[in-house]
């Protein structure tokens, strides 16, 4: 480990860069980073840009260079080696897929749906060694965002916008994000009544598509907190509503860019696809709704880059972790801290051996700067040293205390894997047949509407949950069955699925989740 103090990682990647950019493009973008390093400064940050194809660059943190920019494993390494080195308090991916990839993780065991992959930057804030698995890398210990363009952008003026609006950003006092912003499919009414009872105390002002879209939503759109409830698509640039067959237009990019948005909002999205960087310009189509709301000065978006999915009348999935990253964003210090407890916790106080809770936890990533913090330090959970002792620690900017929380939560990552549960071999059909519990979980999911074939795996984990669990005198299994179909969504479609989940132990059913694609 360096010597030298580097608390923020800035991760990039010159040739590719220039090769989506041009070089007048990217000397622009560099020339704005320094400004960021200069301000991160005065904030009390050191940061610094690494760009992981240069071999002094690499060579300086005992890594090797990325030569080709798709190359996942290298781009992994490489963070890893620079992590390694100098234990930075916050590591921020700059620009797109394109750039710096996702790690397209395996869909988990027993999810058949569209997603032949998962697009992820979880493992970047894992110290575990590349991967496909998303188990692998339930041990999360880093602070990771993203500030991203869309894949294949051409304009270098979009990511230069991102960076000042982290330059501009201001932390604000609790009391300036009093109201929020929600909208929900009408058929998830409940589910994120429940949400926003969680995160505000109340549901009041929710909006439910149908009846509700542009323009009747637009002047609440003026919020600091959003919280979204809707369908979505890939390669789309809106979110659905739904009652029974009709789905109309809930929210629209083009719409939203031409609205008046609060600088600094935070907005976590449940849709499917909400979170996707695509390449609008092969598509001819508007901008991604995440690329939308940063654009406006959004800190921080939460969003999934594949089919996500929740409960209809009650909350898990994504729910949760939605719901978990404003609750923390809105109490803790830096969106980047928040969204690695938001992670942590969903993969505390979830069963991971359910394929939708490892996809959650993969498919939903943070894009913004995670160094921004959005309340000001005297209405936040960062500031427990009194002023007077404050004033006398002031040219340490905070920093002490900072690295002992990221000691302490590395430690609880560690712990949080170390007794989770995960999908371990399936269990071969003529077994499953034979095990009653599998019978009866069959009748359940009937009733629930779902009669498909059933798949069965056993269940692993970590090594404090498989020590627990030789104390039991059965199996543990799970148990998943799916319908799949198709929605309309008038000039585009996309795929439907509902899943009926089991969790056994011997010859008893301890839990059923009933969920559906987002």
């Amino acid at each position: 480990m360096s010597s030298e103090r580097i608390d923020k990682a800035i991760i990039s990647n010159r040739s590719a860069l220039i090769a989506k950019y041009a070089q007048a493009g990217a000397t622009a973008i560099y020339k704005m980073l320094e400004q960021l390093v200069a301000h991160d400064k005065k904030r009390g940050l050191i940061a610094r840009v690494f760009d992981i194809d240069d071999e002094t660059v690499m060579a300086g943190v005992d890594g090797r260079a990325v030569v080709n920019a798709a190359d996942e494993r290298s781009a992994k390494d490489a963070v890893d080696a620079i992590q390694y080195y100098h234990d930075c308090d916050y590591i921020m991916l700059l620009d797109g897929p394109d750039i710096i990839p996702h790690i397209n993780l395996d869909p988990p065991s027993g999810l058949a749906d569209a997603d032949v992959a998962i697009p992820s930057d979880l493992p970047y804030a894992s110290p575990a060694a590349f991967g496909r698995q998303v188990n692998k890398f339930l041990t999360v210990t880093r602070v990771v965002g993203r500030l991203p363009a869309a894949h294949g952008e051409t304009s270098p003026q979009k990511l230069i916008d991102l960076i000042e609006n982290a330059i501009a950003h201001t932390s604000r006092p609790l009391e300036d994000f009093p109201a929020n912003f929600a909208i929900t499919a009408n058929v998830w009414k409940a589910s994120t009544q429940i949400s926003l009872v969680n995160l505000f105390g109340d549901h009041s002002g929710l909006f439910l598509c149908p009846d509700d879209m542009h323009p009747v939503i637009d002047p609440s759109l003026d919020k600091r907190v959003h919280f979204i409830n809707c369908h979505g698509a890939s390669g789309d640039w809106r979110f659905y509503g739904q009652l029974a067959d009709e789905y109309p237009v809930a929210m629209d990019s083009e719409k939203v860019s031409s609205v008046p948005i609060k600088r600094d909002a935070l907005v976590a999205a449940e849709c499917c696809y909400g979170g996707e960087l695509y390449n609008y310009l092969v598509l001819a189509c508007p901008m991604p709704m995440c690329m939308t709301y940063l654009l406006r000065g959004t800190a921080a978006f939460v969003g999934s880059t594949t089919i996500s999915y929740g409960p209809s009348d009650s909350n898990g999935m994504a729910d949760l972790i939605c719901q978990f990253f404003l609750e923390k964003a809105l109490t803790s210090g830096s969106t980047g801290r928040a969204f690695l407890e938001a992670r942590q916790r969903f993969i505390r106080t979830q069963y991971m051996s359910d394929p939708t809770n490892a996809k959650t936890i993969a498919q939903f990533n943070l894009y913004g700067d995670p160094s921004l913090v959005p309340i000001n330090a005297e209405d936040s959970a960062d500031a427990p040293i009194p002023k007077s002792v404050a004033d006398i620690l002031a040219d340490q900017n905070g920093r002490p205390e900072r690295k002992a929380r990221r000691v302490a939560l590395e430690s609880i990552g560690r712990s949080v894997a170390s007794i989770s549960s995960k999908a371990g071999k399936r269990v071969p059909e003529a077994e499953a047949d034979k095990l009653a519990a599998v019978d009866h979980f069959k009748s359940i999911a009937i009733k629930l509407g779902v009669a498909e074939p059933v798949k069965v795996f056993q269940v692993t984990g970590g090594p404090e949950f498989r020590r627990a669990n030789k104390g039991l005198a059965n199996n543990r299994r799970i148990a998943v069955t799916v319908v799949a179909g198709e929605r309309n969504l008038g000039d585009a479609s996309a795929p439907f699925y509902k899943l009926v989940i089991g969790h056994i132990i011997g010859d008893g059913i301890f839990k059923v989740c009933e969920c559906e694609s987002r």
